[in-house]
């Protein structure tokens, strides 16, 4: 009988220091899958600084009908893949001022924007002054907005500064989830909306449903997009018909860009996004960090 508990006693401890070693030899394996991912993903974010800084044509940038980026007609778009080494990068740029801005914009754009979000009209005033109240720098609230009084019942205060991220609106008096998806939950709203830039829209980067939401008919929305092509190379100043609707803007000085970097074969990969401002200088472009975000990241798939 001794012999037996001996035997059942020494395969627990082999069994249990097979298991112990095989999670040691996966948990070895997917940090350096996630290290060799991440230095991928910031080799390929340093290529697009390179990318940026050499911009041979600072009037102008455009995003055509594919929504690839370009810099200029010489260079050709942003590359959205890049091998390097045993990393493959999945890249995206994006002109921030391709966005309404939060923190910048004006009445007419903010009922706009209630009305895309399929927000009542009976609500459009109480959302329009509790945001302008979480902004300012007051403590005076307006007729229907909300300041410390309010928000105190929820354990904070109000801001009375900028909004920070789109999402810092779930924290003010009226915004729920559902604003963000769009009418009929349509969920093409959030894409729409920034917190960074000067509140001016570019003309060459505006996806075809902002100049929507703006007013654009749908002819002039469709002679906007013709021109973002390799052939045309965008607008190089605006239309005298278009700048009523908010459109300023012929080249991207606030820049997003995204990176998902992921060794060949493995399943775990590193994820970067920056906001970045780029900056004429006397030697080209100097580029100023506005937001930085990273993360590991997970997938079934194989890169």
């Amino acid at each position: 009988m001794m012999t037996i508990w001996v035997l059942v006693f020494l395969t627990i401890v082999a069994m249990s220091f097979s298991f112990s070693t095989r999670l040691s030899t996966a948990m070895t394996a997917n940090f350096r899958d996630e290290t060799l991912a991440y230095y991928g993903a910031l080799s390929a974010y340093h290529a697009v600084l390179r990318s940026l800084a050499s911009d041979r044509d600072p009037t102008v940038d455009f995003v055509d009908e594919e929504g690839r980026f370009f810099l200029d007609l010489e260079s050709g778009p942003i590359p959205e893949r890049m091998e390097i080494d045993q990393v493959v990068a999945k890249v995206s740029v994006e002109d921030e001022e391709s966005k309404i801005n939060l923190n910048r914009t004006n009445r007419g754009i903010l009922e706009k924007l209630f009305k895309r979000a399929g927000v009542d009209t009976e609500k459009m005033d109480a959302l329009r002054d509790s945001l302008l109240d979480w902004i300012d720098p007051d403590d005076a609230h307006r007729l229907n907005g909300a300041e410390d009084e309010y928000y105190s019942e929820f354990g904070y205060t109000a801001k009375n500064a900028r909004l920070d991220l789109p999402r810092e609106l779930l924290l003010v008096k009226g915004f729920r989830e559902d604003f963000f998806k769009g009418r009929n939950g349509s969920g093409d709203l959030e894409g729409l909306l920034t917190t960074f830039g000067t509140g001016g829209l570019n003309i060459n980067t505006a996806p075809g449903s902002l100049l929507s939401l703006l007013g654009l008919d749908e002819n002039s929305i469709e002679t906007v997009m013709a021109r973002r092509n390799e052939t045309m190379g965008g607008f190089r100043f605006i239309p005298a018909d278009l700048s009523r609707f908010g459109l300023t803007k012929t080249a991207a000085s606030y820049l997003r860009i995204g990176i998902r970097g992921r060794l060949k074969g493995a399943k775990t990969g590193y994820s970067l996004t920056a906001i970045i401002r780029r900056i004429p200088s006397p030697k080209g472009y100097r580029f100023r960090m506005l937001y930085w975000e990273e993360d590991v990241s997970y997938s079934d798939n194989q890169a």
